[in-house]
């Protein structure tokens, strides 16, 4: 009936297999115990290529993990199952919801792109520990048994309506759309944190190398105490910002950091604009530029002039993000407020996608969603091209790209009565993370 596809070099066979089981018994307590009703585990010895269940299985259940997205045979697996998705839509028009994914280890987890368009996820544990750990926790004993009936369930629904079963050899023929090929380029190091360089110097360009500068608009403690009462997010220096403490004493220069480097960037500069740091106004376009604004900088009279010297610059402005940490109670209780100040001033680039961080996952996925529409631009010099650097896979089209901007701008603009959006966006193409 179905097939659990997880990372085994994780080597946590034994909690998996429990999961499995698990899942499996709540099947057989409405189905019956049948031949049909049975699902297959994925074998613990790694092999060449998928395993033969997943040519047939009637439905997919795969356990994330930071792992499983970075493993040749699981993106494989992952891919041969979608495409047997892909040929169902072609042949009927109708797209079978037939992947149940599961975050098993949230720890320094980015889902790729192409899982994150898969809109069949089971991901209210995404912000917290992950299926591995509820297991593991009696006291989490309830919320791990509600997971288990729920992905059961979903299983079970999704079976109603397979895809169309597929060869070996049409297996083979199949390409992975993510994987080491795809979130490791040939020339990332293994280090923790990405070379980002002097503020005063940015990154040169190279076109062989995938180059980002983040321009972080953003307070001193010394500045921001005129502005608001709780100035303990900040530093001496606006680099030394910690929008999401307590949760996580990281900064946001590292987050984004670790998140591109995660991406392939090969080198990232740090650029804070204020009085003894002005706005580079000589940044190549080959550099893709992300902005990071604290909205409660728009208290500063000084803020309109800086946005406007970054609209002068020739840098090109991916996205611009607005951090509104949920764990900061006073941006919490001022969350509408600022919105509108946000609003009320130049910040809304066009040409830029816009969007709201509420915490330090959030910022990443942020981070791998700009990069993936960095790899998609199209070149000055090709019309009509969509075409990302050499041996990467064309994620999206200039036209979906623009819709999707789109629609991400008026998300970001429109209010209602909760201030948070959703976690989970429902928007096809969009990144997969807590907001």
């Amino acid at each position: 009936m179905f097939f659990t596809s997880y990372a085994s070099s994780t080597g946590d066979r034994g909690p998996v297999q429990r999961f499995h089981v698990d899942v499996q018994n709540e099947i057989f307590s409405v189905l019956g115990r049948t031949t049909s009703a049975e699902g297959r585990l994925k074998h613990p010895e790694p092999a060449a290529g998928p395993d033969p269940a997943v040519l047939d299985c009637r439905a997919l259940l795969v356990l994330y993990s930071a792992e499983y997205v970075d493993d040749a045979q699981c993106a494989t697996e992952w891919s041969v199952f979608a495409e047997r998705m892909d040929r169902c839509m072609r042949r009927t028009g109708q797209r079978p919801d037939s992947i149940v994914g599961v975050v098993w280890r949230s720890h320094a987890l980015v889902l790729p792109r192409p899982v994150t368009v898969v809109r069949h996820i089971v991901n209210e544990e995404y912000q917290g520990p992950g299926a591995l750990c509820l297991q593991q926790d009696p006291r989490n004993r309830d919320r791990y048994h509600s997971v288990v009936r729920r992905v059961a369930a979903r299983l079970m629904r999704a079976a109603e309506s397979p895809p169309p079963v597929m060869s070996e050899a049409e297996g083979r023929a199949v390409a992975p759309r993510f994987g080491p090929s795809r979130v490791m380029p040939h020339k990332r190091r293994d280090v923790a944190e990405p070379a980002i360089d002097p503020p005063d110097v940015p990154a040169a360009a190279d076109h062989d190398d995938r180059q980002m500068m983040l321009l972080l608009v953003a307070g001193t403690r010394d500045r921001m105490d005129r502005l608001r009462d709780h100035v303990g997010y900040y530093g001496e220096h606006a680099e030394d910002w910690r929008p999401f403490r307590p949760r996580s004493e990281e900064t946001v220069t590292s987050t984004v950091g670790w998140a591109a480097r995660a991406c392939g960037v090969d080198r990232m500069a740090v650029i804070a604009p204020g009085p003894d740091c002005p706005v580079p106004e000589d940044i190549d376009e080959s550099v893709t530029v992300l902005v990071v604004v604290d909205p409660w900088l728009t208290g500063d009279p000084a803020f309109r002039v800086l946005w406007e010297r970054i609209v002068r610059s020739r840098a090109r402005v991916a996205a611009v993000v607005v951090v509104l940490a949920r764990t900061d109670e006073e941006s919490t209780a001022n969350a509408i407020r600022l919105r509108e100040a946000v609003c009320r001033t130049p910040a809304r680039m066009p040409d830029a996608a816009h969007h709201e961080a509420g915490s330090r996952e959030a910022l990443a996925h942020i981070v791998v969603a700009v990069m993936a529409d960095s790899a998609t631009r199209p070149e000055d010099g090709g019309a009509g091209s969509n075409r990302g650097r050499a041996g990467e896979l064309t994620i999206e089209s200039p036209a979906e790209r623009r819709v999707r901007r789109q629609r991400e701008r008026v998300g970001w603009l429109r209010r209602g009565v909760d201030p948070w959006p959703p976690v989970l966006s429902r928007t096809p193409g969009e990144s997969l993370g807590p907001g």
